[in-house]
């Protein structure tokens, strides 16, 4: 060995010359070679002078020692002490002082305690790094982890020994778990081992018999006491783990099988696993998954770093740092630190950063802390086509996808796609939200980065025209089921239902790819899922957002020149301004350009629909009897036609004018006309006809309301309460719900009455119907001030009544706004 005469008990002194040989300092030695600063620090003073032989071969590699150099510099370390050599008790060995990182990617010193070779030792370890002091959000899994620890240190046979801590990437898994292990290390007497198991480390996980060794070492077997296969080493180590409370922290596992043979076998032992997977093979495991981070307790983190004054200071600005951090406790961690170590720094100026989509992953670095690097470990063990579907899913717009739809935009099988989402979930960098698929935003963003990084741009375009184009053809099958005579040949849907179920969870999706799709010009597309999303709209009217949906499609029909797809969607648009949004006048500006352009081109069926939802509005507004002349010539018009579904609707709609003139009998024959005629088969599909019939039993029920017969009138609306219920016409239930209250409270069931609007105000709040929510709790104000005692009740209901009138502006609205500000007035 050059420059130094190699003698057995100069262990310490060959190890420091040939260090300042090489100009290295003793913390440049210890990073290189994977150890700590004390580590080599006490080997150079003799104090450890046989150290395991993994870390001579570290220390080997790191001074860059090869041939008979590194042979003898290995044999001078493998000399063992004599027999009565004793390791004092202040000394520490420390043969393993490699570094395990967690979540958090705080270092953690991982030592083992020196072990005498001549005879077996009782060890207690306490190999627990040191806990993050500012762990938040996790108080009811610690809970959970107490009282199954009072469990096992009980003994109880029928308890789970092992707890699997999963999540995704950056969630706080080892921090929970290193928190957790000294809360619980207490009822531990037996000690608390640690073990790092890279389980995604991109040199691979830490083989299961190494591990063994390290666990055996720290429980004292000396290095020549070690069994070389695995299944003797997990003999000895069950062995050993009988007879004593011990908790063993498996940090960062990849497998089950890597996980198995390093459980201990005592009952009062347990082992916390953290693993981005749920380790489902591994029987008899509680698992319990990590959640993002509540709102509050992503403040409470953000505040632990930076100061509760600062957030105190900034609570708007820290609520949305929050949430562009995802609510993942690494990221809030980063933003925190990044914050703490600028001072000058508002919390608003780094929220202003974080908006930029394409900066957020960078802004959200501090030090060698990395919300990219997190992810980056995990994609880069993916399969080539899990990696592909990860990156092609980056292109879905909606919040959650189905299987269906990653096969078109990464043009592969569905079941292709289905194996690789589970792949993608397994691996921790996808969610599932019941059986659908979902990325977190900050996994998104990465994604999207792989794929602009990995993709050419015809790639990528390709891949989003295809994804785009599936969903608008899906989307009309869907919709065309429930067409009036619809055709099931060569529909993907069994029925309206399957397709209503797809419409209503696809949403997010195809609204996207309509919106994608006028953006660049494909007015013929647009027209044709627009045209046929009307039938489907009837039944889910203030579920999605009509009035966008059909402008964007009188936009592309008047970009593609036809004047006859103009009338039909300028109708469409007239129908969902007045009856989606409330909007009367916008309704009637779209429904007068419907007729116009339907009487220019001779549309008799559009024109006719045009007069019949100008009459709906002209009831609305208090003009009954143009009303009443509007919806007789629409009659005529569909039945010159020969279009008997028309002449219904177009009657239906004559009888709520007759009703708004007080006519109420008249009213009543003619909507027992259209009830009959919708009961006997209108060419509707299934939903469509149970829709209508409900509606007619509503106009029939305000009829008999009218001529005072209160108690017919509340059964016509609780059978169509039942009827849109089962259709999923949530807005046209909650109305029959409010009706149906109203008429309890004509007949004096003030107890019911209430109960039934309270239910109808809460439908309407979910649908964000403020008119109604408005008139709905007026009548709740009503009830609340004839009762003893009431008065404060029905003033803040009406109130909030007032609230909800808002700026909406229509003759009735106008009119309840008045009579609520007098009678608040009157207090």
């Amino acid at each position: 060995m050059p420059k130094s005469q190699v003698r057995r008990d100069q262990f310490g002194d060959v190890l420091r010359t040939l260090r300042l040989e090489r100009r290295l300092t003793q913390e440049e030695l210890a990073e290189a070679a994977g150890s700590s600063v004390r580590g080599i620090r006490e080997m150079e003073r003799g104090r450890v002078r046989s150290p395991q032989r993994r870390t001579v071969v570290l220390l080997a590699d790191a001074l860059r020692l090869a041939g008979a150099d590194r042979d003898r510099f290995v044999a001078l370390a493998r000399v063992e002490r004599q027999p009565h050599d004793r390791v004092p008790d202040d000394h520490v060995a420390v043969p393993d002082d490699r570094i395990a990182m967690p979540d958090d990617h705080a270092e953690v010193p991982h030592g083992r305690v020196p072990v005498p070779h001549d005879r077996p030792a009782v060890v207690v370890p306490g190999e627990l790094p040191a806990g993050v002091p500012d762990l938040a959000g996790r108080a009811e899994i610690l809970e959970r982890l107490s009282a199954l620890t009072a469990e096992v240190t009980a003994g109880r046979p029928d308890t789970a020994s092992a707890v699997v801590l999963h999540g995704p990437p950056g969630i706080g898994k080892t921090s929970l778990a290193v928190v957790a292990g000294h809360r619980l290390s207490p009822a531990f007497t037996g000690g608390q081992l640690f073990v790092d198991l890279q389980g995604v480390s991109p040199d691979g996980p830490v083989d299961p018999a190494e591990a063994l060794a390290g666990l055996l070492r720290s429980l004292g077997v000396p290095d020549n006491r070690v069994p070389v296969s695995l299944a003797e080493r997990g003999g000895l180590f069950r062995t050993l783990t009988r007879d004593r409370a011990l908790l063993v922290v498996l940090d960062n596992a990849a497998s089950e099988a890597q996980v198995r043979p390093l459980l201990p076998a005592g009952r009062g032992c347990l082992a916390l696993v953290t693993c981005r997977r749920p380790l489902t093979g591994l029987a008899g495991a509680v698992r319990l998954p990590l959640d993002l981070l509540a709102p509050a307790a992503g403040r409470l983190l953000l505040a632990a770093i930076v100061g509760a004054d600062r957030v105190a200071a900034e609570p708007i600005a820290a609520d949305q740092l929050v949430k562009l951090c995802g609510r993942l406790p690494l990221a809030v961690r980063i933003a925190g630190n990044r914050l703490a170590s600028r001072p000058q720094w508002s919390i608003g100026w780094l929220v202003d950063l974080l908006h930029d989509q394409r900066r957020r992953l960078t802004v959200l670095t501090a030090g060698d802390l990395g919300v990219r690097s997190a992810f980056e470990v995990s994609y880069r063990q993916l399969d080539p086509m899990a990696a592909r579907v990860f990156r092609r899913a980056s292109l879905i717009p909606g919040t959650d996808f189905e299987p269906a739809l990653v096969a078109a935009v990464a043009g592969i099988g569905e079941e292709t796609a289905a194996a690789a989402l589970e792949e993608l979930v397994e691996a921790g960098v996808l969610l599932t939200v019941g059986d659908r698929y979902q990325f977190h935003d900050l996994v998104r963003l990465y994604a999207q980065e792989r794929l602009d990084a990995e993709e050419p741009q015809a790639c990528r375009t390709g891949a989003h025209d295809q994804m785009v184009g599936w969903l608008l053809r899906r989307t009309r099958q869907a919709a065309l089921m429930f067409e009036p005579d619809a055709s099931r040949a060569d529909s993907p849907f069994d029925d309206d239902r399957a397709a209503a179920y797809w419409l209503d969870r696809e949403s997010g999706n195809w609204l996207a790819a309509l919106r994608d799709a006028a953006r660049r010009g494909r007015h013929a597309d647009v027209v044709a899922v627009t045209r046929a999303l009307h039938w489907y709209s009837d039944a889910n009217s203030h579920l999605h957002s009509w009035d966008e949906i059909f402008s964007l499609g009188v936009a592309a029909a008047r970009a593609a020149g036809s004047p006859r797809d103009e009338a039909v969607l300028l109708n469409f648009l007239g129908w969902a301004r007045y009856f989606c949004r409330d909007r009367n006048i916008d309704g009637l500006a779209a429904l007068d350009r419907a007729l116009e352009l339907a009487r220019l081109i001779g549309d008799r069926r559009e024109e006719a629909w045009a007069l019949t939802y100008t009459a709906a509005i002209l009831i609305r507004i208090g003009s009954g009897v143009a009303a009443v002349d509007n919806c007789r010539r629409a009659v005529g018009l569909f039945r010159e036609i020969g279009y008997a579904l028309g002449e219904n609707a177009a009657a239906s709609v004559q009888g709520g004018a007759l009703a708004a003139l007080g006519r109420f009998a008249e009213a009543a024959d003619l909507h027992r006309e259209v009830l009959a005629f919708y009961g006997h088969g209108s060419g509707l599909s299934r939903t469509g006809t149970a829709v209508a019939r409900a509606g007619a039993m509503m106009s029939l029920g305000a009829d008999l309301a009218g001529m005072g017969q209160w108690r017919a009138a509340a059964d016509e609306y609780a059978h169509a309460r039942r009827l849109f219920h089962r259709c999923g016409a949530t807005f046209s239930e909650a109305n029959a719900i409010h009706r149906y209250g109203l008429a309890l409270q004509a007949l004096g069931e003030v107890d019911a009455a209430a109960e039934a609007l309270g239910t109808a105000l809460a439908l309407y709040a979910a649908l964000s119907c403020p008119w109604w929510e408005a008139q709905t709790l007026y009548a709740l104000a009503a009830l609340a001030g004839s009762a003893a005692g009431g008065a404060a009740d029905a003033r803040q209901l009406r109130e909030r009544a007032l609230d909800r009138c808002g700026e909406l502006d229509a003759p009735e609205v106008r009119t309840l706004r008045a009579t609520l500000r007098r009678e608040l007035a009157e207090f």
